[in-house]
């Protein structure tokens, strides 16, 4: 319908024709809102003021990493695949399990001609995912320590050398989020299997044991130093900052170094401080851009102030040096001078000088646990276990009431945890619908708005009225996962319009006109604790609070085709403002969206979500407005099953029973669901 005027003229469609100003930059809003909680984080006032809070940090560290309650500690099946002789030290080639059957790779390497038990230290690579624990830069850092007196185990993260495998994807921490886990649990926890293992070592004092990392491996050993008091030292390169810089000026960082909510109930020096007093190491490069250096100075100049309580401010400190990002050889020097003090007792900690290394080719079988890189029959992937996990807690929900008085209890407490989990209600405003001009298309009426949803963001929309509508015109709000003007061209829509239906077509924050970096804005506002879906809700739920208190408009619906039904679903689940509810071509299940690659936008991975509700319970809370599935689809964008449709629409139905709106919630697949949304809706609002 719209095809011809849009490549004509595709100007008219824009609210932002120069740009998307700030006041709609979903990006800076996030940005700004997370600084802004970053800087209300005070130091204590003194070590009882410390001691008193400090199990509460602890507590919220580990859920926000999804380490609460701990896992339980499985059997290792640790097994040697491998033994070499290199001039000063062996390498053995060890695989052990983190979890049943979810395979670390690793290689130990071990001096040789020296009395044990030694010292040791867990090496964790940064994101070389090519070449993991056997990037040159890291086994240079590796053989350093060896040379250094150090047992020194050194393990693939996820997703990373031998471990790059479909299904271990650092992009599966977005699935994994739905269950309320990160990659930070898997990482870390492999960090702690490792200390397990070394402690069966022989050749291994487990007091002694230390922990080192680069980058993505930084990140790694600045988290494990606090969730683990075994770890006796710690050395962090390249990724301590502040959340307050890192966030407002270090760019787009992998999905792996945001927590939910973490922002909020912490800074960077107070998870440092937990670690006090074992020493703690911060190296940085002075001209790192992702890791502003402003940032680390200010962290560590607050946790030598809690580490001064336990009189060991010199147990914490920070080696800057004039370098960008990289485990630089300065760096490294740094590491081996801060070990050797702390775990050898030898040196004051000043930086040791790094002999030359000259490295094998980092494709030597030697380096190699699994010669034929293939692993084990009964592996499972890090996909196998966030699904796994998904599946324990969908099981686990009770059954949506079918009694019109449980069911009103059920949907009250349901509202209540969907709210606290997805950040609290925002403050309610009065909210306003900025006119941007207006335009006549196919006889009908245009209007540009610029919708404040928040008092710090508006959102662009499209407001079609019919041509010669009189009255009070029902509205339906059409939401599109590629944006308002993919929904324009909808023939769903050219019929309501004939109805004559008013229609919004909106781009909720981060989407259509208001797209921003996809990554780094869904995983800052995973940072802030509301994730971006929960905040695309609120858009419609504002849009649509704001259009029904203005003259000519009557019932308000939502349509949401693809990824955006999901949006749809959490409005319509939230807010009685909404009184018909459509989705099209949408996940059946949020388990559908756990896969490597993503089957989803970033958008729509909310942290915990599946703890309290799928798709069928946000569907069951629209009871007993209006509602229809249209061809709800599984991971691989297929139609559900005839089974599948079955248990989700029965699941639904449960609570429609309960409020005598028996065949008020349909479901159309196949051949039937072709006209069945412009149908549906224009039963819903004009009968």
């Amino acid at each position: 319908m719209a095809n011809a005027s849009l490549a004509a003229d595709p100007d008219p469609w824009k609210v932002f024709p120069g740009g998307l100003p700030s006041s709609a930059n979903a990006l800076r809003f996030n940005i700004d809102a997370n600084v802004a909680i970053s800087r209300q984080h005070a130091n204590p006032a003194g070590l009882e003021d410390w001691e008193q809070g400090k199990a509460s940090l602890a507590a919220k560290l580990d859920e926000a990493i999804g380490l609460s309650p701990r896992p339980a500690k499985t059997p290792l099946n640790a097994q040697v695949t491998g033994r070499a002789e290199r001039d000063g030290y062996t390498i053995e080639n060890v695989a052990f399990e983190s979890f049943p059957g979810f395979y670390v790779t690793a290689n130990l390497y071990v001096p040789t001609g020296l009395e044990g038990p030694l010292p040791a230290i867990v090496v964790t690579a940064g994101h070389a995912m090519d070449d993991g624990k056997n990037y040159d830069l890291y086994r240079t850092a590796q053989i350093g320590l060896v040379r250094q007196g150090f047992v020194v185990l050194a393990y693939d993260p996820i997703g990373q050398g031998e471990r790059k495998l479909p299904g271990y994807s650092h992009q599966v921490s977005y699935p994994a989020l739905l269950v309320g886990h990160t990659n930070l649990r898997y990482m870390l926890w492999d960090s702690v299997r490792s200390l397990d293992y070394l402690e069966t070592r022989p050749e291994v004092d487990p007091k002694r044991i230390g922990i080192a990392g680069n980058s993505g491996g930084g990140l790694n050993t600045m988290y494990a130093m606090p969730i683990d008091s075994r770890f006796a030292c710690g050395a962090s390169f390249c990724c301590l900052c502040s959340y307050e810089a890192w966030i407002k000026d270090g760019g787009n960082h992998c999905i792996c170094n945001h927590l939910p909510g973490i922002a909020q109930d912490m800074e960077q020096f107070q998870f440092v401080g937990l670690a006090a007093p074992r020493p703690f190491l911060a190296g940085n490069g002075q001209k790192d851009p992702i890791f502003p250096i402003a940032g680390t100075r200010d962290t560590i100049q607050r946790a030598e102030q809690i580490y001064a309580f336990y009189d060991s401010a010199d147990h914490v400190t920070l080696r800057d040096v004039p370098a960008g990002h990289g485990w630089s050889k300065p760096l490294r020097e740094a590491g081996y001078g801060w070990f050797n003090r702390f775990l050898q007792g030898r040196g004051d900690g000043s930086p040791v000088a790094e002999p030359e290394i000259e490295l094998e080719d980092k494709g030597s079988k030697d380096l190699q646990v699994f010669k034929d890189g293939k692993f084990p029959a009964d592996a499972r992937s890090y996909v196998d276990l966030v699904r796994e996990e998904a599946n324990r807690l969908v099981a686990a929900y009770p059954n949506v009431p079918s009694d019109a008085a449980d069911y009103s209890a059920w949907s009250e407490s349901l509202r209540e945890q969907l709210w606290q989990t997805l950040g609290g209600q925002p403050q309610v405003f009065k909210s306003q619908a900025e006119e941007h001009g207006s335009f006549d298309w196919e006889g009908h009426t245009v209007e540009r708005l610029a919708i404040r949803t928040e008092r710090e963001l508006e959102v662009a929309a499209l407001l079609i009225r019919p041509e010669n509508a009189n009255g009070p015109l029902p509205l339906v709000i059409v939401l599109d996962s590629q944006g308002k003007q993919a929904a324009l061209q909808s023939e769903t829509v050219r019929r309501l319009l004939e109805q004559p239906i008013a229609v919004l077509a909106l781009d909720v924050r981060a989407v259509g006109e208001g797209a921003v970096n996809a990554n780094q804005c869904a995983s800052d506002a995973i940072m802030l604790g509301r994730p971006l879906l929960a905040q695309q809700a609120w858009d419609v739920i504002v849009a649509a609070r704001t259009l029904s208190q203005q003259e000519g408009f009557g019932e308000v619906a939502v349509y949401g085709r693809g990824s955006s039904g999901l949006t749809t679903l959490l409005a319509a689940a939230l807010s009685d403002h909404l009184d018909a509810v459509v989705t099209e071509r949408t996940l059946g299940s949020f388990v559908d969206a756990i896969a490597d690659p993503l089957p989803q936008p970033q958008w729509v991975y909310a942290p915990n979500i599946l703890k309290v509700a799928d798709v069928s319970q946000l569907a069951a809370l629209c009871a007993p407005r209006p509602l229809m599935f249209v061809s709800p689809v599984d991971d691989k964008q297929k139609e559900l099953s005839e089974e599948r449709r079955k248990r989700l629409l029965d699941t639904v139905q449960s609570g429609y029973n309960a409020t005598s709106a028996k065949s008020a919630v349909q479901l159309a697949a196949g051949k039937d669901a072709e006209q069945a949304a412009a149908d549906f809706l224009i039963r819903a609002l004009t009968e």
